[in-house]
Order: structure tokens, then C-alpha cells, then sequence
């Protein structure tokens, strides 16, 4: 009775054991062999799943780019008139902009390509740093420089 405990304890360390000294010569793609992975991207739900996924990306990024338009238009009628700069930054709608971060950063650069504007301040905002240190810099000037940057 001893023996077939200490037998069927056996058995799980010994298996164990073999991993543990065969793991160095493993190649990473073996675990192919053992779970089947190959065959999860085939697997109808999973595949469902990864395309529900990528609808849920990009009706997030619709819903981000309404948001931007919006807070751009607003904040565009809003400080159009202004010339100053604390009014301008500080205005509600630019700080929303700024707080989306990096999802704002390809809306602003469509918008700043297009039409170069004092929204190039969100991004040295949102990235902490100036493109540029030159005094003579417009901001037409900084605007190409950040498209150049950051446009893929």
C-alpha cells in the first residue's frame, strides 16, 4: 500500500525533473508540438473574437477622432480671437486634446499638416519637450518639424 503511494508520487517529479533538464535544449517553436498553438489562429471563435476585437479598435478610434473634431472646433472658436498664450493652452477644450495623449498625437498631426496652427503646442505638451529651440522658429516652422518627426 506504501508503495503505490510513493510510486504515483514519483511519477509527477519525475516528469518534472525531465523538463527541467531538457529545457536548454528546447527550441522555443517545440511547444508547438505539446499545445496545439498552431491551430488556435484556425479555430473559428478565436478567430471571431480577434475580428470583433479589431471592430472594437476601430469604432475606439472613430469615437476618439469625434471627440478631437470636437474639442478642436470649440477651442478654435474659442481662442481665435486671443493672443495670449496662457488663454490659448489653458483653454478647456486644448487640455481635453492634450489629456487623450498619444491617440490624440495622429489627429493632430493630420490637422497641423493641413492647416498649421497653434494646436502644435498639444504636442509639446503631450511629449514634454519643443521640436525645436530656435527663437526665429514659426509655427508653421515647428509644425513641419513635428510632421517630419512623427509622420509614418
Amino acid at each position: 500500500m506504501q508503495l503505490t503511494k510513493f510510486s504515483a508520487a514519483i511519477k509527477p517529479l519525475t516528469l518534472a525533473v525531465g523538463l527541467f533538464s531538457t529545457a536548454n535544449a528546447v527550441a522555443y517553436n517545440s511547444i508547438d508540438d505539446f499545445t496545439g498553438i498552431r491551430t488556435v489562429a484556425s479555430n473559428l471563435r478565436t478567430s471571431e473574437y480577434i475580428k470583433s476585437d479589431d471592430r472594437l479598435d476601430q469604432i475606439n478610434m472613430l469615437i476618439n477622432e469625434h471627440r478631437f473634431r470636437d474639442h478642436l472646433i470649440r477651442w478654435e472658436k474659442r481662442t481665435m480671437f486671443l493672443s495670449s498664450i496662457n488663454a490659448i493652452i489653458e483653454n478647456e477644450d486644448f487640455q481635453t486634446i492634450v489629456s487623450m495623449g498619444y491617440q490624440a498625437v495622429p489627429l493632430i498631426i493630420r490637422e497641423i499638416e493641413n492647416h498649421p496652427s497653434t494646436l502644435v503646442w498639444a504636442l509639446n505638451l503631450i511629449y514634454k519637450q519643443k521640436i525645436t529651440n530656435d527663437p526665429k522658429a514659426t509655427i508653421s516652422d515647428a509644425c513641419k518639424q513635428w510632421v517630419k518627426k512623427l509622420k509614418i
